[in-house]
């Protein structure tokens, strides 16, 4: 699942950024199975960001994307703490929640 998620998410990253809602649904459409979804989407997510397949960072009106400044490990380490606590609190992500992605070098 992984590869076929990272094709996928650096295809669309071709275009535009992409938020991390939008790999949730990614994640259901390649596995056709919504149990876990946002667990196994925001596992997927760190994975592909510590091992450099795609960068996290945040979205501005002025300057677009802009990558976050820490490292792959802990901006991993970020997404799956934001990912809990949206699992916590019972809500799916809305474009915006957790992060953004570009490909690297994009």
């Amino acid at each position: 699942m992984l590869d076929e998620l990272r094709a996928c998410v650096v295809e669309a990253a071709e275009d535009d950024w992409v938020y991390f809602a939008e790999l949730v649904g990614m994640v259901r459409e390649i596995t056709g199975r919504s149990d876990d979804l946002l667990d196994r989407t925001g596992r997927a997510a760190a994975r592909l960001v510590r091992d450099g397949r795609l960068v996290p960072g945040t979205l501005t009106e002025a300057e677009g994307f802009i990558a976050w400044e820490t490292g792959p490990a802990e901006s991993a380490a970020r997404i799956e703490r934001e990912v809990a606590a949206l699992e916590r609190a019972g809500v799916w992500p809305q474009p915006g929640d957790v992060c953004w992605f570009d490909r690297p070098g994009g």
